[in-house]
């Protein structure tokens, strides 16, 4: 995890995204969505405090790709979340 975090500030710091948030769920496999950090995630992107949501690869979401893809294609899209999968070249921007 400690990898992942490195990855990810590099990459806000070298593409300017100020003030990064860290959402961990060590100890819990990616099968589970109903982990600690991943519903304090979605309790920020209900709150309208998320803008932009960056992952090391897709995987780092969860390996359920049906709800992945719900979130990624529905529920970021109407939230107007931008989502970027570093490893995966994904970077979409999706505006209300």
């Amino acid at each position: 995890m400690v990898n992942q975090k490195a990855i990810l500030s590099k990459y806000a710091k070298d593409n300017h995204f100020s003030n990064p948030v860290f959402f961990m769920d060590d100890g819990f496999l990616g099968t589970n969505f109903d982990r600690p950090g991943w519903n304090d995630m979605l309790e920020q992107i209900e709150a309208g405090k998320v803008k932009t949501l960056i992952v090391k690869d897709m995987s780092r979401l969860g390996r359920d790709y049906l709800k992945v893809e719900f979130y990624t294609e529905v529920l970021f899209v109407e939230k107007g979340i931008r989502f970027i999968a570093i490893n995966n070249g994904t970077n979409a921007h999706h505006l209300e």
